[in-house]
């Protein structure tokens, strides 16, 4: 999946879960939208203090830590990223695109297993989901396993006929 799909896709989840939180999150809500806002500029370093401020706010609010990975991640901040994927996965364990974003931050530190891990992990949940498998297919070439890497691109291509 391309950077510019994975933001897009993060962003929407995030909009969507924003709204889901319910009210009096007024100034979280604003302090995510100028975070988002940076994202998509392309300025992930100036998205962290918008959002480090909305987690002491409202730090049980999923959706902070998963865009905070994000701007750790494309900052290169690797271990950061990797500590808010994951306690993002605490807190919403069931979501399949949680564990894809660590997979992204595990393959951001070279650490094949536990990328592969994840990115299953996702499709257990979402198995219809063509994301999943293109990740794992990325981790596959990586790892140099062509052959389960095809296979995957070739699953991922057929869920995303219409």
């Amino acid at each position: 999946m391309s950077v510019k799909r994975l933001i897009s896709t993060v962003l929407a989840l995030l909009l969507w879960a924003g709204g889901a939180q319910g009210a009096g999150d007024d100034q979280v809500d604003e302090l995510l939208r100028q975070a988002q806002s940076f994202m998509t500029k392309g300025r992930p370093q100036e998205a962290l203090s918008p959002l480090r401020r909305a987690i002491e706010i409202a730090p049980q609010r999923a959706d902070l830590y998963l865009l905070r990975s994000r701007a750790h991640d494309t900052s290169g901040k690797f271990e950061a990223a990797l500590d808010d994927a994951t306690k993002y996965i605490e807190l919403q364990p069931q979501d399949a695109y949680a564990y894809l974003n660590r997979a992204r931050v595990y393959m951001s530190l070279e650490k094949t297993g536990p990328a592969l891990a994840d990115a299953t992990k996702a499709i257990e949940l979402a198995p219809d989901e063509p994301d999943g498998y293109y990740r794992r297919a990325d981790i596959y070439l990586d790892m140099g396993r062509d052959a389960e890497a095809k296979a995957d691109e070739e699953k991922a291509e057929q869920l995303e006929k219409p």
